[in-house]
This record gives C-alpha cells, structure tokens and sequence, in this order.
C-alpha cells in the first residue's frame, strides 16, 4: 500500500513539476503573438536528359500547378539551386508572387537552413532543391534526422516545415 501510495505522490509530483515550468510559460508569453516561420521545400519537378536537363513537358504542367497551389499563399522568398530544372520549376510560383528566385548553395545546407531561419522570422518561403537536398535541408530546419532521401522517380513530395518562435518544428509530408 505505501509503495501505491509513493508512486501516485511522486507522478503527482512529476505533473505538476511539469505544468509548472516558468520558462516554458514565459516562452508561450513572448512569443505569442509572433507568426511561425514557414519553408515549403519542393523538388524540382520531371526533368529530360543530360548534364543539366530543362523540365520535361509533365514537369512544366507540375511547376504550374505548384504556383497554383501557392497562388494564394504569401511567399516573400522562392529559393532554387543553381540548376536549370531547379529555376524551371521555382519560375512560375516566383512569377505569380512578382519575386526574385534566390540562389543557395546546395553544399551549404546547414548554413543556408540557419539564413532561412534568420532572414525570413515569420514569413513564408519556398525552396525547390533535389531528391537529396530537399530532405536534408528540411533535417537541418528541423534539427531531425527523420527525413529519408526522396526516390528518384518521384517528383510529388512536398514538405511543409514549420518553425514556431516557441516549441518544437513540425514536417508536414504532402503531394502535389
């Protein structure tokens, strides 16, 4: 019976140790009106052939119906590799939002994740990268490992990476 009597104290005493937490509290109270920061990271759609392929005709209909889907959505970066599949498929939605596509490096994730961090607090981007840079950046934006490199022929993984001022980042995994 004391043994009962000891654990029911100790996980009370556990919850409300928890529920108490004047950090967690005071996080919530700063930052509660600030917007989380948002990075839509797409791979570049179906590409032809060679060193450094155009989109194919299926690849062109999927840039545009990515700048459908985000034609309504209040981007204030498009962010593209340095490769000519990449800048096909970022153009249209950077066209729909009268924006510039931004190059980043490729072999600089870890750093272009913390600049995305930095430069876009509470705003809305979108990257469009490869089958293995586009999980791995949205690894580093969300200090995970989760993210597995996308096959090959697929080119309808779109992750929605979510950055609130306070807690823990979210990956939304979608298809377009």
């Amino acid at each position: 019976m004391k043994t009962i009597a000891l654990y029911l104290t100790l996980v009370c005493l556990l919850f409300s140790a928890t529920s108490c937490n004047p950090a967690r509290r005071q996080a919530r109270a700063t930052f509660a009106g600030e917007p989380a920061t948002t990075v839509i990271l797409v791979r570049h759609a179906e590409k032809d052939y060679g060193d450094d392929p155009i989109l194919t005709p299926e690849g062109t209909e999927r840039a545009r119906r990515l700048a459908e889907m985000l034609a309504k959505t209040e981007l204030t970066a498009v962010y593209s590799s340095d490769t000519r599949r990449t800048r096909l498929t970022a153009a249209p939605t950077a066209e729909d939002h009268d924006l510039h596509t931004r190059i980043y490096d490729v072999h600089e994730l870890g750093a272009f994740a913390h600049r995305l961090r930095q430069m876009h607090r509470g705003e809305t981007v979108l990257v469009v990268g490869h089958s293995n840079t586009t999980p791995a950046l949205a690894n580093y934006l969300a200090d995970t490992d989760t993210e597995a490199r996308f096959s090959e022929l697929d080119y309808g993984n779109l992750l929605v990476v979510t950055l609130p001022p306070a807690g823990a980042p979210r990956i939304l995994r979608m298809r377009f």
